[in-house]
Order: C-alpha cells, then structure tokens, then sequence
C-alpha cells in the first residue's frame, strides 16, 4: 500500500515539476492567445458531431442514447482541447519542444473529463 502512495506521490512530483517548467518559459500573452485558440480550433472540431448528435434527438427512443453520446463527446472535448492548447503553447516557445508536456496534459484532460463525466451523470439522472 505505501508503494502505491509513494507512486502517486511522485506521479505529483513530477506533474507540479512539469507545470513550473512550463510557466517558468510562458508569458501572460501567449497563455491567453494559446488558450484562445485551443478553445476555438477545439469547438470547431467538435462542432460537426455535437450538430449530428442534437439534430438526432427528433427519435424519441434515442433520447437516453444520444445524452449518453453527448456526455461522451463533452468528456473527449477536455482531451481534444488541452491537445490545442499544448500544442500552440509549443509553437509559441521553442524551449517548450524540450519539455515532456504529455504528463500535464493527459492529467489535466483527465481530470477535467471526469468533472465533466459527473456532471453529466447528475443531469442524466436528473432529466432521466
């Protein structure tokens, strides 16, 4: 059992390392234009599958389905917009490239989609 917490510990260690790398190279400015534009590039990407997803409410015996498919594509929004966001925050800073940004980005998402994933239980059990 200690292991386990020992590995976590270090998991954590290493994710708070990471971010202050990272911040350490960042400015207000690019934060705020990769932020912009991870949020942008995000809902246009997720735009044509929310519109199919919704216009398919019309079938009444789907209606718990597509919810589930909503919450779903919510969820992979997290992922799909720390993807952007990383990525810009690279092409602004070049000593970023140097640094493994894949741990504070899998964890963010991750941590993100599960808030979304409980939020979406609750309405679904509210409206269902």
């Amino acid at each position: 059992m200690n292991a386990m917490i020992d590995k976590v510990f270090s998991f954590f260690r290493r994710y708070k390392k990471l971010l202050k790398l990272i911040d350490r190279e960042t400015t207000m400015k690019t934060v705020l234009k990769s932020v912009a534009g991870a949020l942008i590039l995000s809902l246009i990407c997720i735009a044509i599958p929310v519109l199919v997803v919704v216009n398919m409410f019309i079938y009444t015996k789907l209606t718990f389905i597509l919810s589930v498919f909503l919450v779903i594509i919510v969820m992979g929004w997290s992922f799909l917009y720390y993807f952007f966001y990383y990525r810009l925050l690279k092409s602004y800073h070049e000593k970023i490239n140097n640094i493994n940004t894949l741990l504070p980005q899998l964890t963010e998402s991750i941590l993100v989609s599960i808030f979304f994933l409980v939020v979406g239980i609750v309405v679904l059990a509210v409206i269902f």
